[in-house]
């Protein structure tokens, strides 16, 4: 009878993860064992975390912003170790709790949720006395040197929620969100958000470079196994790894998932009202493929919902980047817009063939997320295994050397030159960082949909140590979607990045 008891109690530690099952002497860090109980647990129907049975609705958003992690209680601080750990309170909408585990030498070992973790003394009429045996942690943040060896430590990155992360280079403010999947995503309303449910945390050495954690990712149609190996500074980098297991057929599979916010810019044609100039964490899609090279498409707030695809034969690269580093065209002393990181994504394989997409939805406030993009492979469903580098940064990517959009202007108000058109959309596009020349580039315009442009003006532009194009539209129909194209060269040699921008609907007013 006692071995019966042993081999059920042996079976449900495997299933909730508390038991590490026997690793190869060779191959003892956290991915090979969860991607065995990834691969395991995708043979099981899907079972939601329970939600934390706390009233956490009691703990405000007041009270949550009050309750501190005690920094003497920082983990892996007393060994100095260079990255440390922070654990994230339940409170608000924060209430599905996660596991967490360091690993060490083959072994996990499980991080005990304790009131002691956290200063409540700036918390009023708040009592979880009787509620601490129920709580759990809801995420973890990473801190690290961000500013080098004998800077202090600080936060650079943040787990919490389904699959989100966000991550900080150095002298930047939090912004856009990174996922580990997403399901569905551009289908309206039909996305699966997949959650971590599990993290087991390698320890690093003293003088350690990288920090290596692994995930456990688990939904209704899949589950996966994620290793990530970041590297923090002026630049903050982290390879991500992830294998899945489909429990079921996905109708998309959303790719290095980047989610931000656009509210206005100075291609607003409405800033409700709003006296700062721009608001956004980020102001355009960069693409980079093998055999295009390089493409801008600025953010726009559309009052529609809307889906655009870039497809791609052999991705180099994308990332929603926030180019604008002028605090003058935000004038946000709080939340410092211009202090906003860009989120490079490098393919650390080849993707084949694919489509960027992104992904714009309406919003009437800076609080609401309204801009996606991601990669959807051709391959659908064989594409489960995804390997790739996401860099939070302040500039483009190193690689990048042509030059680049600074701004995008739009109007489709008559003006005193062009009296009687009401049907055209004039764009004002400056480019800098170009070499120096001896005489002004071409400006070469491509227009897909039905529309015509007329003669393209180029002018330097001192103000912008740059060149600026005037591209004025007249659309025939407005059935169907427009997209127009500018290209700056000499020579037939490229000298800019392609600048894209698909013609908003509300804009549009064919004759």
């Amino acid at each position: 009878m006692k071995s019966i008891f042993y081999v059920i109690t042996w079976l449900c530690l495997i299933y909730i993860g508390g038991y590490q099952a026997p690793l190869r002497a060779e191959d003892t860090g956290c991915f090979s064992y969860v991607k065995q109980l990834a691969e395991q647990r995708s043979a099981q129907a899907f079972v939601k975390t329970p939600m934390m049975q706390v009233d956490t609705g009691r703990i405000t958003y007041d009270h949550y912003q009050h309750i501190k992690f005690r920094h003497n209680k920082t983990f892996w601080r007393a060994e100095n170790l260079p990255f440390q750990l922070e654990f994230m309170h339940p409170g608000m909408h924060y209430i599905q709790p996660i596991e967490l585990f360091t690993w060490e030498n083959g072994q996990a070992h499980p991080i005990k949720f304790s009131k002691d973790y956290y200063d409540y003394s700036e918390v009023k009429f708040l009592n979880l006395e009787n509620d601490e045996p129920r709580m759990g942690f809801t995420g973890f943040r990473i801190l690290s040197k961000l500013g080098g060896e004998y800077a202090a430590f600080s936060e650079t990155m943040v787990f919490q929620g389904a699959s989100y992360f966000r991550a900080l280079a150095q002298d930047q403010h939090y912004g856009l969100s990174a996922r580990g999947l997403g399901i569905n995503t551009s289908l309206e309303g039909k996305e699966e958000f997949p959650d971590y449910t599990q993290f087991w945390l390698e320890k690093p050495k003293a003088d350690a470079k990288t920090f290596t954690f692994c995930a456990l990712l688990d939904s209704p149609s899949t589950t996966g196994a994620s290793r990530f190996v970041l590297t923090s500074g002026s630049h903050t980098d982290m390879e991500v790894e992830t294998q899945l297991y489909p429990r079921q057929d996905m109708a998309q599979i959303a790719v290095a998932p980047l989610t931000s916010m656009f509210f206005h810019g100075e291609n607003s044609t409405h800033r409700y009202g709003d006296y700062r100039p721009e608001v956004h964490d980020s102001d355009g899609l960069l693409v980079q493929q093998a055999d295009q090279g390089w493409l801008w498409q600025p953010l726009a707030e559309v009052p529609y919902f809307n889906v655009g695809t870039i497809p791609s034969k052999q991705l180099k690269g994308f990332g929603l980047m926030q180019r604008d580093r002028d605090f003058n065209n935000y004038q946000d002393l709080e939340a410092w817009y211009h202090a906003r990181p860009s989120v490079w994504v490098e393919p650390l394989e080849d993707w084949g063939s694919g489509q960027v997409k992104l992904m714009r939805l309406h919003t009437e406030s800076d609080t609401t997320d309204n801009i996606v993009a991601f990669w959807q492979s051709d391959a659908g469903m064989q594409f489960k295994h995804l390997h790739y580098r996401l860099s939070w940064r302040s500039t483009d990517p190193e690689a990048h050397k042509l030059g680049k959009v600074t701004a995008t202007r739009v109007t489709n108000k008559a003006v005193d030159s062009m009296p009687g058109h009401n049907n055209r959309i004039r764009f004002i596009i400056d480019f800098n960082q170009l070499p120096p020349l001896k005489e002004p580039p071409t400006a070469n315009i491509t227009i897909n949909g039905k529309a015509q442009a007329k003669p393209m003006v180029v002018q330097e532009n001192p103000y912008v140590k740059g060149w600026r194009v005037i591209a004025v539209l007249f659309p025939d129909s407005c059935a169907e979607p427009i997209n127009l194209s500018v290209q700056l060269t000499s020579g037939g040699n490229p000298l800019t990045e392609t600048w894209s921008y698909p013609v908003p609907q509300d804009l549009c007013v064919a004759p």
